[in-house]
């Protein structure tokens, strides 16, 4: 069992949320395990004897409320302080990035080795100290200096990839786009996608296509399916599957625990959608979060099963079409809740093992609301895991990007200060930029152009209630048109797509 010391003003705490928090084991995969809060410690307990870290949402002063982890450490009588070991972690991270993205060489006096070197001696001075308060005070303090200089790290290494990337040539002409729910066809929505954005993403919710077994609603979505097809935006359409709460038909949970029946129903479903939409759609979301298994439930074989006949089903229709499988939460948190799920890379490879031919990754990147895998990261955490997907050699979709403009969750956390439309639109440039440098990164899709009871999170959309722009859009479609041109050879320290972390 592994225990952790926390403090608040007073000394102990008396109290401590565990929001976001599981365990984490080798290679940073999440592992099931028990956590609770007592007397002024966190308890961690696993089933087995492997080291596992700690992961959960902590409040890190001036950086923000974070989903942050310790190492993994060894069981020990004594308990471990938790702002000293989160200290440690970051600290250890910033060297190893430098060394994985080549950068041991940045300047002494680079702001992110200076906080680096600052954070440093602090944690050194917190290990030293006897009094466990005015230890966790120190790891507090070397915590945030830390988070500061790997955010700034991140940013660098954008900027360097990104004039890598595109110093002598412009991006493509598909970089930009956004997940339309159909449900509204206002023409100054028409208006707003038709000048700012590349690509368009139409979701195909099972449950608000088929409002009763037997009987779509097309109409919709043929109005927006139609709408793009004569712009001459190119649709990505789907998930065909989601299995999750707000996918599925309430009909359909009668057949739940019947694989066979719930398959045939599927397959049905894909046959009628697939047929009707066989002309426009440029590239299907073959599935989404299907590796989650948080609604219905299936077996590693019935997942792959499932994919396989969607992808057969698809091509059969249209000779040569292209297909996605979209990742919900590429942390991997769902790991640790259930024994059946499958961590992203592990689903992705098997799918590759087995022969079952994908021509993008989806990867959702949605931040600010207490859900799993939708709980606040930094900068550095979301670099880090587009990271993971290299080695696939598959191009990757941004599939679903985005914060919320306000703060509507008071536990979904936050980056340095509370969300805003300015705070989102600072992040979106930051983003923005970390994304495309990564050289299998093809295309960024914002999460919603509008707000609707169906948001992954509340408050995420490029146009407010009322129907005006917020700044982040500008700020978008600002750095698609800086992205057309060639971006010539890096000769300052401030990115042109805005990599300032002050």
């Amino acid at each position: 069992m592994l225990r952790f010391a926390v403090y608040d003003q007073h000394g102990p705490a008396s109290d401590w949320p565990l929001n976001a928090a599981y365990l984490i084991g080798p290679e940073d995969l999440a592992v099931p395990g028990k956590i609770k809060f007592r007397k002024g410690s966190i308890y961690c307990q696993t089933s087995g004897s492997q080291a596992v870290g700690l992961c959960l949402q902590y409040d890190a002063g001036k950086s923000g409320v974070l989903v942050l982890q310790t190492c993994l450490l060894p069981d020990r009588n004594k308990p471990y302080i938790l702002s000293v070991e989160l200290a440690r972690h970051r600290i250890k991270m910033f060297i190893a990035k430098c060394e994985e993205w080549q950068m041991l060489d940045l300047a002494s006096d680079h702001r992110a080795m200076l906080r680096w070197d600052e954070a440093r001696e602090i944690f050194t001075e917190a290990l030293t100290c006897d009094d466990p308060v005015k230890a966790d005070r120190l790891g507090r303090k070397a915590l945030s200096l830390a988070l500061d200089a790997s955010d700034r790290l991140a940013m660098t290494h954008a900027e360097i990839l990104l004039h890598r990337r595109y110093a002598n040539r412009p991006a493509s002409s598909a970089v930009l786009g956004v997940r339309v729910w159909p449900k509204r066809r206002d023409l100054s929505l028409f208006d707003v996608v038709e000048k700012n954005f590349d690509l368009i993403v139409l979701p195909l919710n099972w449950r608000y296509l088929e409002v009763e077994e037997g009987r779509y609603d097309w109409d919709p979505l043929d109005r927006w399916m139609d709408w793009a097809s004569k712009q001459g935006k190119p649709i990505v359409a789907g998930p065909l599957l989601d299995f999750s709460k707000n996918a599925v038909p309430e009909w359909l949970y009668v057949w739940q625990h019947d694989y066979d029946t719930t398959r045939d129903l599927a397959y049905d479903h894909i046959g009628r959608v697939v047929q009707r939409y066989r002309s426009v759609v440029g590239m299907w979301n073959i599935a989404s979060g299907i590796n989650v298994n948080d609604n219905f439930k299936f077996t590693p074989e019935q997942m792959l099963d499932l994919i396989r006949m969607t992808v057969l089903q698809v091509r059969q229709v249209r000779k040569g079409a292209r297909t996605m499988v979209e990742l919900k939460q590429p942390f991997g948190e769902h790991c640790a809740k259930s024994n059946n799920s499958l961590s992203p890379i592990s689903f992705l490879e098997t799918l590759i093992h087995e022969g079952i031919r994908l021509d993008a990754i989806g990867i959702q990147i949605l931040l600010g609301v207490n859900r799993l895998g939708r709980t606040t990261r930094d900068l550095m955490q979301l670099s880090s895991v587009l990271d993971r997907f290299l080695h696939l050699e598959l191009p990757v979709l941004i599939s679903a990007m985005g914060v919320p403009s306000s703060p509507t969750d008071k536990d979904g956390g936050y980056l340095r200060e509370p969300w805003s439309e300015q705070i989102q639109s600072r992040w979106v440039a930051r983003m923005f930029a970390i994304a495309m440098s990564k050289p299998l990164v093809e295309s960024i899709f914002w999460a919603d152009l509008y707000d609707h009871p169906n948001s992954d999170v509340p408050g995420v959309a490029m146009i407010d209630d009322s129907g005006k722009p917020k700044p982040a859009l500008s700020r978008l479609v600002g750095i698609r048109k800086r992205l057309r041109k060639p971006l010539g050879l890096r000769q300052k320290a401030i990115s042109p797509i805005d990599s300032s972390t002050s």
